[in-house]
């Protein structure tokens, strides 16, 4: 005998097992066959919302036993982040149905890369994430870089923190931006102290932090899949250290939309479409040359575009 299906929330994803919270309990959900057979193609992770339908026998609502709560459906996804794999050829989901990314780097230790910090923020545009840029390691800083760099991402209408885990700076200004009922992710290379960044917001969660390697200068992977934890009535996503972070979009053409201050000058261009590289006329390119549109955020870009063009030499969409 079978329950009535029930919404719930997945909590994590590993492997085929999926955990799902339903009201306080928590669930352990294989996923059944027609699932699979109608969405092929959707891969469930973290912040995705589902329904699920339990045996009605004894201490099926634990979750104890894989395979007794079977997930039926999964609702559309109102915001995502997701990952091309090149070693998959594929996009890949990160974290589903987030309210707002927090999009992790240092200033120093491991040295600051803004290519992948415009990644990412193209990703979450792409899966139409609101971000928020964390300058991590700002005692850290050399000159009036924290300066400049926060000026640069505020023009691009993004909210902009600095903060030092280790001194708890800035965290007054984090914390108020994660509120009850929300879901909230926090994304950056290893070693640039977003886990601990997490718990110095809530140090009941005691997320294991990993050292630094004194070879390499960054951190090791400390987290090997997205998960959720309950923070102040809502969740937040601590995801896998990574190192590269590919844009998903197989789409050349919706790139430029993912950087907002294209989007703010690009209507002026000569030709539509542009590609913002090559053609004469353009209104990027030229943005570039008088200090609106910053050397960084061209180049990332434009290194961002070379491999989407790859991609589809090497695979029909």
């Amino acid at each position: 005998m079978q329950e009535a299906p029930v919404s719930g929330l997945v909590i994590r994803v590993t492997g085929g097992e999926v955990r799902v919270r339903v009201g306080s309990e928590m669930v352990v959900c294989s996923l059944r066959g027609r699932f699979r057979v109608k969405q092929k193609d959707l891969q469930l992770v973290a912040g995705d919302r589902v329904t699920i339908l339990r045996e009605a026998v004894t201490g099926a609502a634990t979750g104890a036993a894989p395979g007794v709560a079977t997930i039926e459906t999964a609702a559309k996804r109102v915001s995502w982040l997701s990952r091309y794999v090149d070693r998959e050829g594929k996009t890949r989901a990160v974290v589903a149905n987030i309210d707002r990314l927090f999009v992790v780097t240092a200033m120093a230790e491991p040295p600051i890369r803004l290519a992948f910090l415009d990644r990412v923020l193209a990703s979450a545009e792409w899966g139409h994430v609101p971000a928020c840029v964390v300058f991590n390691k700002s005692d850290l800083a050399k000159g009036d870089e924290l300066k400049r760099f926060t000026a640069l991402y505020q023009a691009c209408g993004y909210e902009v923190v600095a903060t030092c885990a280790t001194k708890g700076k800035g965290l007054d200004t984090l914390a108020p931006l994660i509120v009850p009922d929300g879901i909230y992710a926090f994304v950056g290379e290893s070693g640039v102290g977003k886990t601990s960044l997490v718990n110095r917001l809530d140090p009941s969660l005691d997320l294991n932090v990993g050292d630094i390697g004194e070879r390499t200068g960054r951190g090791r992977h400390t987290t090997s899949y997205s998960q959720l934890f309950p923070f102040r009535g809502g969740y937040m996503a601590d995801t896998p250290g990574m190192q590269t972070f590919s844009f998903p979009g197989n789409d050349a053409g919706e790139l430029a939309a993912c950087f907002s201050d294209f989007v703010a000058v690009d209507t002026e261009c000569r030709f539509n479409p542009c590609t913002h590289t090559h053609e004469p006329g353009c209104a990027v390119k030229a943005a570039r040359d008088a200090g609106t549109v910053a050397a960084s955020r061209y180049a990332s870009y434009v290194g961002i575009l070379a491999e989407i063009n790859l991609r589809a030499k090497r695979k029909p969409w």
